[in-house]
């Protein structure tokens, strides 16, 4: 089971959304972010869920998503006598394009469990 397909995506973005030989490459992109993001394919996927996959397959096509992590600055100093620059980044901190906040808002709507983990329900008798 997946998030969106190829279908899905052409009737959300438009039959040329992308070349066909790049279709499925980017729907199979899209939905590894929301697999690897909710944790688990719920069932129905609702229509909010195929937004947030097609969301990160235009920060996909925007280079924004899966282009490498930037981390956020953390202290920045400049000198202007004998011309001196140093920069702090944050520890572990990255930033999250405008296409992925979109997405996680529209997962949010869902009100997913929260686990990011495969689970067993627990049933006594």
């Amino acid at each position: 089971m997946t998030f969106i397909t190829i279908a899905d995506a052409e009737t959300i973005l438009g039959a040329d959304f992308a070349p066909d030989g790049d279709k499925a490459r980017l729907v199979l992109l899209a939905n590894t972010w929301m697999k690897n993001e909710i944790g688990f394919v719920p069932d129905p996927v609702t229509e909010n869920l195929k937004l947030a996959a097609c969301e990160i397959i235009k920060g996909i096509q925007a280079g924004e998503i899966y282009s490498g992590k930037e981390q956020e600055l953390k202290r920045k100093k400049v000198k202007a006598d004998t011309v001196e620059s140093e920069k702090e980044y944050q520890d572990g901190s990255f930033s999250l394009s405008s296409f992925e906040q979109i997405a996680l808002a529209l997962i949010e709507t869902e009100n997913l469990p929260k686990h990011k983990f495969f689970t067993i329900p627990l049933v006594r008798n």
